[in-house]
């Protein structure tokens, strides 16, 4: 094997995923439903792979243990099978900095999954495409999938038990559409219920799972025509009503499922009313606290200094889409 070096950027889904599909095995990591993202600029995993005596994974320079390092050797034992090579994987050291907070509800799993594939693809000098890998980013994660290119990206849920259809690909590239995305970071350190166990939890008992998946298919259809029309306020339209409609799922499930917090809710109503007086913000939300706004480039200092001053507000972010990834090679 060779040392590679990749850098891929987190994303947000402006159509929601949330639940995952039955499938045998079990780490196929099916999406019940299809998603719409956008990358981002900045916010990034920078990841390693290199040939050592022992397996071996640090992340922001620490060493890690337990589950978070064992899906990642997992991780790099499903490259090394795909890429078809005989006799057990080589021992390997994995390196990796999170540049955007880890397990507060900003995808850090995204960016990180997917740099891991591609860097351990480059390394174990597998290549058969970014859409086979990918499928492969996917079973580490499901939104890493959509890292795999900037930009905005599509991730269809597919129908096929292997996954082999359920593969992300690109709508419009990072020079589409110069919009920003305000990431409000109402609080701060881990979330308390991990997005897996929460969507297993939503399946199982809420009964606006079922709903949740049959109207998704409608809001990509709607999403990508508005993208694609450069359409700000109907795809704003779109991206609240999926995300209004993942989070009365997981509300809805026993025991209910409350990411939010009273900062979040105030920084939703003040998105609204600052709308109303013209600064067009569209509030999403995933798996966490925080609030993103999605607005025009023009209108993003503005509503960032008029967020910041909602009370329970740590810090606004300011991010425009972001780019493909990078891979370096070396002997």
């Amino acid at each position: 094997m060779k040392s590679a070096r990749a850098v891929a950027h987190t994303n947000i889904a402006l159509v929601k995923y949330w639940g995952k599909r039955e499938s045998s095995p079990a780490d196929l990591n099916l999406p019940a439903v299809g998603s719409l993202s956008l990358t981002l600029d900045r916010l990034r995993s920078e990841t390693t792979v290199a040939p050592a005596d022992q397996d071996s994974f640090h992340l922001n320079q620490e060493p890690a243990s337990g589950e978070v390092a064992a899906k990642v050797l997992r991780h790099l034992d499903r490259v090394w099978q795909a890429a078809g090579h005989a006799g057990a994987r080589p021992t390997c050291e994995v390196r990796s900095h999170n540049y955007l907070p880890t397990a507060a509800g900003l995808a850090s799993s995204a960016s990180g999954f997917a740099a891991l594939t591609l860097a351990a693809a480059a390394a174990f000098e597998y290549d058969p495409g970014r859409p086979a890998l990918s499928a492969l980013a996917r079973r580490g994660s499901g939104s890493a999938a959509r890292s795999l290119w900037g930009g905005f990206v599509r991730l269809d849920r597919g129908v096929l038990p292997d996954g082999s259809d359920c593969r992300a690909y690109p709508l419009q590239p990072q020079s589409f559409w110069d919009v920003r995305l305000l990431i409000v970071h109402t609080e701060k350190g881990p979330k308390a219920i991990g997005s897996t166990a929460g969507m297993q939890r939503s399946r199982d008992t809420s009964p606006y799972y079922g709903p949740w998946v049959d109207t998704s298919e409608a809001d990509l259809a709607a999403a990508e025509a508005a993208l694609a029309a450069r359409d700000l306020p109907v795809l704003g339209d779109i991206l609240e009503h999926s995300c209004f409609k993942m989070h009365a799922c997981m509300m809805a499930s026993r025991p209910p499922i409350v990411y939010w917090r009273g900062a979040t809710l105030d920084v939703i109503h003040a998105v609204w009313r600052l709308r109303a007086e013209g600064l067009r913000g569209y509030v999403t939300s995933d798996a966490g606290p925080h609030v993103k706004v999605l607005c025009a480039e023009d209108q993003a200092e503005e509503l960032a200094v008029r967020l910041r001053a909602v009370p329970g507000v740590h810090a606004v972010d300011v991010v425009g889409p972001g780019p493909d990834p990078t891979v370096e090679v070396s002997a």
